[in-house]
């Protein structure tokens, strides 16, 4: 062995000397840290590889420690052989020891590792011989250096002694004596070596440590003070925990060692202080895993041991509580399982019981502090300790001793407050152990118990002993504890009833007697809430949050659980009355400063939202009547706009927190509530007139609350949205259910319109992108999308619109951000679309128009197209699921698809594929190249006589996979047996039978499977909430038997493919071209249906609001002439058509806002910015406008506004600017909230940020521009779109004599109507009918009415549908298909309203009898006659709901009820404050109490009343909106003909409403332009009867660059240019005397309309006895114009003093005449109405004006007067006569008079315009014109002028062709010999010579209209005649004029400025109107060769008295513009 030892010592000695042997450093330079315990802060964080090479390291040290104590056995031998290497060991181990701490502790540490080495080899006594030698040795050494440290400090002086003025000796034999256990074991060598050594090198600074060595423990129990006090000192500076090894070799020895002297068989009384400060110090050194693996593995249990010595009265109590508090709250588990049996009550009374503590409490003189709180927190650390299924027992003990027994003598006052006080604490600490980790049951019931039994007396006690002192409240520790306790319990109640009741739910059982444990705690604690101890309220609030969620069971559900269910309810009910009885009804009674001291809590305020939220009703009201005394509202949403403003975030968290609750339960009753207070708050934070938002407020610095209330929000919605349905099984009221529903979508529609307001909001708090801001927000809705998109499965038709517009709202901001919804959420809203009402997966009751709106807002979002081509080869399998082209073909009827793009079929049709969205466009140019190049080979391949059709047939047929099989199989089987179709027969009949029978054994199909679930709904199909998919026909479709019998059907089926036009036209619809003509109906997708109702308006409004306001020119800003195009008599297809008038549209857009800036007519106003926000292209800006204003200012929606920084925006082009569009209005109260439309980039939008101001001015309204524009864009969905854009009427047709003559009898019309009846009853398509002035248009038209509505009429007197021919192929209409009605439509008010009028007297059917009609007038009720304002839309609906009176009724019923509510809570308050007094006392207490009780309930019942009142006032938009709908849309049902004008039919009404209008009559239709035509067709129109008169004023166009390229032409002029002889004439007049009609007659209509029979006599008046009274004549008056003083519009003074003159000549003269409403002055000049105006009223005075009617000429259209006085103004020497030289505009004025027509006009100046000319011409040769010093001939009396000869008249059949008798002409007697001779000046002409028929030169001849911007050649050509007629047409010629130039002139407009757009100025020649005779055409193979329908044209003037007609003076001759290439 000895051989060993010195071998290892050799291996030692011949290491490296720099390798430390103990240790793992290995250089002198080496300072690195490798044991655990001296890198503990950077464990967590060290790498593994660094790890591991510690760990290598230590192992490495470890075996050469290992080699050194092997070496060190060298001591075991005594022989002088050994003595050398002993030498050695010692002078090696002094170098190890003396240069390194860690080798100092290490190797002290491996004795025992020797110990343990020697043991096992050698005797225990022979090991202790050696380590004492062993020990000696080191003690030696260390002494030595001890020795040398003295010797080395004592000669110092003091402060330099230090450890830095000895040697590494001295150093490091300090630090091995407090290492070395041998040492510090022996108090000699201590007291000899150490003690003056380790003072001496303390004399400047005490020495520290880092580490716990032995010698710091040894000396924590010495009873060396030094050496204590030391140890004290350096252990309370080291921070870290005690290491393992640590423990192991410092504190284990010496605390075994101290146990062992205070062991109770043992004991050294003295030494207890000692021991148990030392274990004080060491117990928060440890850790749990060392408790548990080390201090619980000793010898002796420290645990028991410190038990035991409370019960010595000795100093060590102080020492022993802390550590023994330290010890149960360093490890309770093993703390409980040392003490073993011994029970926490137990362990409780025996330190109550302690002497010491006894006497602390006892003790009255304090000779220093005694801290007992600090000395009773053990019992909370107890509490801590004990486990929660222990608890009660300990809790018990604890508190009877602290709150009971030390209560009372002899304990001191001072020790009774600190128990009571530590025991409120205990109690508070274990109800919170019980909250977080119990939660409910028997323990917390228990619990609970123990409080309610035998302490809620005390705790109530002292809450009512606290005051208020110097008005702040004086809460001290233990009210506060008393407080919490309170919250405490009452919460633990609550979840406690929460848990019974989810038990319930679940098992429908409970396993404990139900009851709430603590009502005692509730009655007690709620009856002590005063004013003046607000913090109690506080405490019970913020303890109430837990009822939020609970709800009664309901019906249904108590069925399930009878017992428990109900006493669960019980429970609750008595629960709520303390809420409301005890709770709100005392905080109702608070002042505001103390109420407001509460809700200012956020614990409070926290438990108070959840009352506010409550399902149950009483709480809710009792909530708000608490916030309406605070706010001093009346009602509940200004409560919580107070409590918000007062409140902001405090408020908004709880709701926040509400909100996070009500979600995560999904309980229904809060959230029915909940819907209404949240409305509330968004109001009251967004609201435009008084939301916080809009102002600088609190919330607006805190953007997350804002944004969790936003997030929160939908939360809410998608649990209510989800959870409707099971609710609806739970057994609601399905009537309360659907309300409830009605709410959830009005709130989730209004808080999604609040997006833009929160964003803005976010936006300036955040410091987030915007864009990033937007997306956050929307993700929420995004997320509730799928479950909102469920609820069009609703039933009820206003949730299906509501969630319908809401789905398309979201759709649509979606999109905005980039935001896609769910693969799940799209494939759910394409099932709805493709469903139908018999089948699909998603089955709704939505309409067509609401799938075809949310396919275009699914498609707009997804930016796809879905399928719409019908796989017609498919065969039907079932009916239980139809594709989207299946869906898509089954339209209403059964009409032909006609699909305008061929779009390939999916494998699956009608689904959407989502993953391959992104590859749709490619797929599609692949299929189209596919079926291109397919398409080459088919017809290459083509030979012989095969044909293209046979070739596509046999293609068609190899596409057909899934038919060809099974009908090639029933053939072969026909052709096989001959009686197969027999058997097959038999066997359908055999089905039919088993059918019934089945039937039959199941009772007739009334079975009762499944009625015994509870819970499951039982409710019959279609009587659920949500429309289940499973209700669908069971229809079986006979079609697949009759396939399997017969093969496939003969019949050709119906293939999806394009409709190509042979002109290049795509989608067009033909026509029959035998017979009437029928339009073929289309069979359209949603989507198409959809486009016709509502394009997309949004290009328009890019491009309106881009304009420049001061831009001047003709064109808008950015536009140029090359841009727009000619206006063609005819299309190639819809889109060039659309290209044309596009750029149309928006010119005359543009010059009606020029017209717009020159008038200004309109008031400026301030625009406050209150929101701004982008949405899509535009920024939305928010502001708020009086209604008072309003009402001057006349804002509506769709109107244009300028924005400008200016206070006059229409002066300052300098100023900041840009258009704006009014996007919507909202009603607000007062106040109406404008939503404004700008877009970016102009001047003035920066600027246009929250809080800013600008100013406003109304430009113009684009509504009816807007509707012209949406009916462009829709116009390839029309019906009627091919006969549009190609300008294509119905043919004439022959009718029979019969026909005609029983028309005539039916209506008393003429030939020419009848006729026209009847061709416009059989045709469809268009039909034209000109009525010249007078002809019986009106007439015509209710005869047509009449003749539409027969089949009807006859059949019922309801307004049914309307009967029309059978469309082609004679398809049926379905019967779930909309109403068809008649829709009657004119371009003015003025027209409709006439057109009503005529209406409402009845209609004749075609067998003759008189019926009365619904009529329905829609518009607008100021612009509309008051003789029809019965019949308007708004009229019938406010008749059948019958609300005008109830809503007045209902106010004045709310006013009384606020003022009552005043009333009754100011005399509330007077009885409290007389309570509060002190002075009532006894009885009269008692009945005071009582009247507070009464006063209290009926405050409160007018609160609900108020607030319900509020609440139905809120809903009353929801309930009128859809009784309004239900209204309107019974009405029309009701209705048998529709009137508006053009622009209105466009009303948005029609939307939402199911109606067709197939016929539409539009009267004066040559007055509108061709794009107001469009929109009444919209509505599936096929038959359009167009009735007008192209020769009277053409429609207003505002731009002339528009009319110069054809844009004021009518829809009505442009067919009949191309199709001349297909219009109708009505060619008999009946309104104009003879000598008023031969003018215009030969004239405009080249002779061919005609006077009815006795005209001259039935107009015959007594004032035509005077030549200068005449029927017709024209005054030369003498004169000039002049220009108006204000504008560019002309007076003529001295024709207003002849109209005054003349008109006062009648009147005197025929005084006996009533002359009211019968006289009509016109003017084409505003300026010169105006004068005429003033000058009339001031001869006359004001009541002219009910005898004369003054307007413009335009304005007069349609109009007539028994006398017409007609001012022409234009008197110049030189110049033209600006728009008189329109004819069309003078044929008006010419043709208004019924009985006379007096010209007053400057011949001079007027013969300048061709057609004046002639006018003059004429009256001088018919001798029918003055001249000369007019005034003087009219101040004489007019019988100083009679006609001669007794002739009253012109004998006008010279003239005019007469009718006879029967409506036939009759022969007619020409004088052309006679002619007048030219009147002497200054007289009247001949009036007594009869003058002869006014022929007319061809150069002179009138055809047309003359054209200022394009020329036209114009030729006549001789039709056949018409052997079957009687007529004769008049040969015609024509030759080319050119028309004279003409200066601008000013515009036109109705009297009164608002009735009728304003004519252009050069309206002359603005339109080219083809003339009765027609033109000659070139050869067009689409519109074919004209030919003149002779038999249809009006009898001829006889051919000698007509003369060869001119040129076509409307369209002059011009080069015809070049073909575009």
């Amino acid at each position: 062995m000895g051989e060993v030892i010195v071998q290892k010592l050799n291996e030692l000695q011949k290491l490296d000397q720099d390798i430390h042997w103990f240790c793992p450093r290995s250089s002198a330079e080496d300072a690195g840290l490798y044991y655990d315990e001296d890198i503990l802060d950077i464990l967590p964080q060290e790498p593994d590889t660094a790890k591991d090479r510690r760990s290598q390291d230590i192992r490495d040290a470890d075996r050469r420690r290992d080699s050194a104590l092997q070496a060190a056995k060298i001591f075991a031998f005594d022989g002088s052989d050994a003595k050398p290497y002993q030498d050695l060991f010692r002078k090696s181990l002094v170098a190890q020891l003396t240069r390194c701490d860690i080798c100092v502790r290490q190797y002290h540490r491996s004795r025992s590792l020797l110990v343990q080495d020697l043991e096992a080899e050698f005797d225990a006594e022979d090991v202790q011989q050696f380590m004492t030698k062993f020990d000696s040795m080191n003690i030696a050494r260390i002494g030595e250096g001890l020795s040398k440290m003295a010797a080395t400090l004592r000669p110092l002086p003091p402060e330099e002694r230090k450890i830095q003025a000895v040697d590494n000796q001295c150093m490091y034999a300090l630090l091995e004596a407090l290492n070395c256990i041998p040492f510090l074991l022996s108090e000699e060598a201590l007291r000899q070596t150490f003690d003056y050594a380790f003072d001496l090198v303390q004399s400047k600074r005490k020495l520290k440590l880092p580490t716990y060595t032995p010698g710091l423990i040894c000396f924590l129990f010495s009873h060396s003070q030094k050496r204590s006090a030391w140890a004290f000192r350096n252990i309370t500076t080291i921070k870290r925990p005690l290491a393992d090894l640590e423990f192991e070799h410092s504190v284990k020895p010496f605390l075994e060692a101290a146990m062992s002297r205070v062991h109770i068989l043992s004991l050294e009384k003295e030494y207890l202080p000692t021991f148990w400060n030392g274990v004080k110090l060491i117990i928060p050194k440890l850790t749990k895993e060392l408790v548990t693996n080390r201090l619980r593995a000793m010898d002796s249990n420290l645990y028991t041991l410190a038990l035991e010595h409370f019960q010595i009265d000795e100093r060590h109590f102080n020492d022993l509580l802390g550590s023994y508090q330290s010890l149960m709250k360093l490890s309770p588990q093993d703390f409980w399982d040392a003490m073993g049996t011994i029970t926490a009550p137990a362990v409780a009374e025996t330190i109550f019981r302690s002497p010491v503590l006894h006497s602390f409490l006892t003790t009255t003189e304090e000779r220093e502090p005694l801290h007992l709180d600090e000395k009773m927190e053990w019992t909370i650390d107890l509490v801590n300790s004990v486990k929660p299924e222990n608890l009660v027992p300990p809790v018990r003990t604890i508190l009877n001793q602290l709150l009971k027994h030390f209560q009372t003598a002899p304990y001191s006052r001072y020790a009774q407050n600190v128990t009571f006080s530590t025991g409120l604490s205990c109690l508070l600490t274990a109800l919170n152990i019980m909250k977080e980790k119990v939660r409910f049951g028997p323990l917390v019931t228990n619990m609970i118990q123990v409080v309610a039994q035998d302490h809620i007396e005390s705790i109530v006690q002292e809450l009512s002993s606290t005051e208020k002192k110097n008005t702040e409240l004086q809460i001290g520790t233990t009210e506060q504890l008393c407080l919490d306790i309170v919250q405490q319990v009452i919460m633990l109640d609550i979840a406690g009833l929460a848990h019974d009741r989810s038990t319930v739910v679940k098992s429908a059982t409970l396993d404990h007697e139900l009851g709430v444990s603590g009502l005692e705690i509730w009655k007690r604690s709620m009856r002590q809430i005063r004013p003046d101890f607000p913090a109690l309220a506080v405490s019970i609030l913020s303890g109430i949050t837990g009822l939020l969620p609970l709800e009664n069971f309901t019906s249904r559900q108590i069925e399930k659980a009878l017992k428990p269910a109900r006493g669960w309810n019980d429970a609750l009910k008595r629960v709520l009355n303390y809420v409301c009885d005890d709770l709100l009804g005392r905080l109702d009674t608070f002042e505001h400063d103390p109420l407001l001291e509460v809700l200012q809590e956020p614990k409070a305020m926290d438990g108070f939202a959840s009352l506010l939220f409550n399902g149950e009703a009483r709480v809710n009201h009792a909530a708000v009547n608490v916030l309406k005394t605070l706010s001093g509202a009346q009602d509940r949403r200004g409560s919580v706009l107070h409590i918000i403003r007062a409140l902001s975030r405090t408020s908004m968290n709880a709701i926040n927190k509400a909100l996070h609750e009500l979600s995560r339960s999904s309980a229904f009753a809060p959230c029915a509530m909940a819907l209404k207070v949240c409305t509330d708050v968004f109001s009251c934070l967004c609201d435009s007139h008084d939301g916080v938002l809009r102002s600088q407020n609190e919330l607006q610095a805190q953007p997350n609350i804002l944004e969790l209330y936003w997030k929160l929000t939908w939360q809410l919605l998608g649990v209510i949205f989800q959870q409707t349905e099971p609710w609806s099984n739970l057994g609601y009221d399905k009537e309360m259910l659907q309300e409830f529903c009605r709410e959830t979508m009005d709130f989730a529609d209004y808080t999604f319109e609040q997006y833009a307001i929160i964003a803005s909001t976010l936006e300036q708090g955040h410091q987030q992108k915007r864009e990033d801001i937007q997306k956050m927000l929307l993700e929420h809705a995004k997320k509730k999308f799928l479950p909102i998109a469920r609820w069009l499965r609703l039933r009820d038709e206003y949730l299906i619109s509501k969630a319908l517009s809401l789905t398309v709202k979201i759709l649509g901001r979606l999109q905005e951000v980039d935001i896609k919804i769910d693969e799940d959420a799209a494939q759910f809203i394409q099932d709805v679309i493709m469903s139908t009402e018999k089948g699909g997966k998603a089955k709704t009751k939505l309409n067509m128009q609401q799938k075809a709106e949310l396919q275009r807002a699914l498609e707009r979002h997804m930016d796809i197209s879905l399928s719409e081509v019908i796989d017609v080869d498919a065969e039907p399998r079932s009916l239980k699921q139809m594709s989207l082209q299946q869906w898509a073909s089954s339209g209403r009827s059964s009409r032909a698809s006609t699909p305008l793009s061929d779009t390939a079929r999916s494998s699956k049709p009608g689904t959407i594929d989502v993953d391959a969205w992104s590859d749709a466009a490619k797929r599609k140019k692949e299929l189209h190249a596919y079926e291109d190049e397919e398409m080459k080979k088919l017809m290459g391949t083509m030979k012989g006589s095969e044909t293209l059709r046979q070739r596509l047939q046999q293609q068609q047929q190899q596409k057909k996979p899934g038919v060809s099989s099974a009908t090639a199989k029933a053939a072969q089987q026909r052709r096989e047996d001959p009686n197969f179709v027999q058997k097959r027969q038999q066997a359908k009949e055999e089905l039919e039978r088993q059918k019934k029978a089945q039937l039959a054994k199941m009772g007739g199909g009334t079975g009762v499977v499944g009625l015994g679930d509870i819970g499951k709904d039982h409710s019959l199909k279609g009587q659920n909430v949500m429309v289940s998919s499973d209700e669908e026909s069971d229809e079986d479709d006979e079609a697949d038997v009759d396939d399997d019998l017969f093969g496939p059907s003969n019949k050709k089926k119906k293939i999806a493919r394009p409709n190509v036009d042979p002109n290049g036209a795509v989608g067009l619809k033909p026509e029959q071209k035998l017979g009437p003509t029928k339009i073929q109906r289309t069979a359209r997708s949603a989507k198409d249906m959809r486009a016709r109702l509502a394009p997309d308006l949004t290009p328009l409004h890019r491009v309106i609001l881009r304009w420049d306001f001061f831009h001047t020119g003709d064109y808008p800003p950015g536009a140029n002439e090359y841009q727009f195009r000619q206006v063609p008599n005819s299309f190639s297809d819809p889109v060039t058509y659309q290209e044309t008038f596009q750029p149309l549209l928006t010119l005359e857009a543009w010059q009606g806002m020029v017209k717009a800036r020159e008038e200004e007519n309109s008031k400026a106003f301030e625009v406050k910015v209150q929101n701004r926000t982008n949405v899509d292209a535009f920024i939305e800006i928010s502001s708020s406008v009086s209604q008072v204003e309003n009402r001057e200012i006349q804002l509506r929606e769709g109107d244009i506004i300028l924005l400008s920084k200016a206070k006059k925006p229409t002066e300052d082009s300098t100023a900041p600017h840009c258009l704006a569009r009014i996007y919507r209005i909202k009603r607000q109260k007062a106040q109406l909230e404008v939503v404004y439309q700008l877009l970016p980039g102009t001047s003035l939008a920066p600027s246009l940020t929250g809080s800013t101001s600008a100013w406003g001015q109304k430009v113009q309204s684009i509504t009816p521009l807007e509707r012209e524009y949406g009916a462009l864009q829709a116009l390839q969905y029309y019906d009627l779109c091919n006969q549009i854009i190609k300008a294509r009427p119905s043919k004439r047709m022959n009718f029979s004599e019969k026909q005609i003559a029983a028309y005539q009898d039916v209506w008393n019309v003429n030939r020419a109507q009848s006729e026209a009846i009847n061709a416009a009853l059989e045709n469809e398509g268009f039909s034209l009918i000109q009525g010249p002035p007078g002809s019986g248009k009106t007439k015509t038209i209710v005869a047509i009415v009449g003749g539409l509505l027969t089949q009807s009429l006859s059949a019922s007197s309801s307004g049914s549908r309307i009967s029309m021919p059978k469309a082609h192929g004679n398809q049926s209409n379905g019967s779930d298909a909309p109403p068809r009605k008649l829709l009657v439509c004119a371009p003015s008010n003025a027209a409709v309203d006439e057109l009503v009028m005529r209406l409402k007297d009845g209609v004749k059917t075609k067998s003759g009898k008189q019926h009365q009609l619904n009529v329905v007038r829609i518009g607008r009720s100021e612009a509309i006659n008051s003789q029809v304002l019965d019949v308007t839309m708004d009229e019938l609906v406010a008749k059948r709901l019958g609300n005008r009176e109830n809503d007045q009724r209902l106010r004045e019923r709310n006013a009384e009820l606020f003022k009552e509510h005043s009333k009754v809570s100011a005399i509330y308050k007077e009885l409290f404050a007389k309570k509060d007094s002190g002075q009532v006392k006894g009885k009269e207490l008692s009945e005071l109490e009582a009247d507070i009780a009464v006063t209290r309930r009926k405050k409160n019942e007018l609160g609900v009343r108020i607030d319900n009142a509020k609440d139905a006032e809120r809903n009353a938009g929801r309930e009128v909106e859809l009784n309004k709908k239900r209204a309107q849309q019974a009405i029309l049902d009701d209705a048998h003909v529709i009137c508006a004008t053009l622009s209105g039919s466009g009303h948005d009404m029609f939307q939402s409403l199911d109606i067709e209008f197939e016929t539409v009559i539009i009267d004066e239709a040559a007055q509108c332009v061709e794009m107001s035509s469009l929109i009444p067709l919209k509505y599936g129109c096929v038959k359009c009867i167009m009735v007008g008169d192209p020769k009277q004023l053409p429609p207003t166009v505002f731009s002339k660059e528009a009319a110069k390229f054809q844009y004021e032409q009518s829809l009505f002029v442009r067919m009949q240019n191309n199709f001349a002889n297909e219009v109708h004439l009505l060619d008999t007049q009946y309104r104009m005397h003879p000598e008023i009609s031969v003018f215009p007659s030969q004239t405009f209509y080249d002779g061919l309309l005609k006077d009815g029979k006795g005209m001259a006599a039935l107009r015959q008046q007594p004032w035509h006895a005077s030549a200068l009274l005449a029927p017709y004549r024209f005054f030369d008056v003498a004169g000039q114009h002049q220009s108006a003083p204000k504008g560019h519009s002309l007076v003529n003074l001295a024709e207003v003093d002849i109209a005054i003159a003349l008109f006062d000549r009648l009147t005197s003269d025929f005084s006996n005449y009533d002359y009211n409403g019968r006289v009509g002055v016109i003017t084409p000049y505003k300026s010169q109405l105006r004068v005429l105006k003033e000058r009339f009223a001031s001869r006359f005075g004001n009541d002219i004006f009910d005898t004369v009617e003054f307007n413009t000429t335009d304005a007069f259209q349609g109009r007539e007067s028994e006398i017409i006085i007609f001012s022409c103004v234009r008197a110049s020497p030189a110049g033209g006569i600006g728009f008189l030289q329109d004819i069309r505009r003078m044929n008006v004025g010419l043709t208004r008079a019924k009985s006379s027509l007096w010209v007053l006009g400057n011949s001079e100046s007027l013969v300048r315009g061709q057609f004046w000319k002639k006018l003059v011409e004429d009256a001088r040769a018919r001798d029918r014109y003055t001249t000369g010093n007019l005034r003087a001939m009219l101040n004489k009396p007019s019988s100083a002028y009679p006609v001669q000869d007794g002739r009253t008249m012109l004998d006008v059949s010279t003239h005019v062709t007469q009718l006879n008798g029967n409506g036939s002409p009759q022969p007619e007697e020409t004088d052309m010999s006679r002619r007048p001779s030219a009147p002497s000046n200054g007289t009247l002409g001949n009036t007594i010579r009869p003058t002869g028929s006014t022929t007319v030169s061809d150069a002179d001849r009138m055809e047309g209209i003359s054209y200022r911007f394009a020329d036209r050649v114009s030729k006549k050509k001789a039709p056949a005649p018409d052997i079957s007629s009687n007529r004769s047409t008049p040969q015609t010629s024509s030759r080319n004029l050119s028309e004279s130039a003409e200066q601008q002139d000013v515009e036109m407009e109705s009297s009164d400025g608002t009735a009728d757009r304003v004519a252009t100025p050069n309206s002359t020649g603005s339109r080219a109107e083809t003339p009765l005779s027609g033109e000659e055409k070139p050869l067009n193979p689409d519109n074919g060769t004209v030919k003149l329908r002779t038999g249809h044209m009006a009898p001829s003037v006889p051919h000698q008295a007509r003369k060869r007609p001119p040129a076509n003076p409307f369209m002059p001759s011009r080069k015809q513009p070049r073909p575009r290439p």
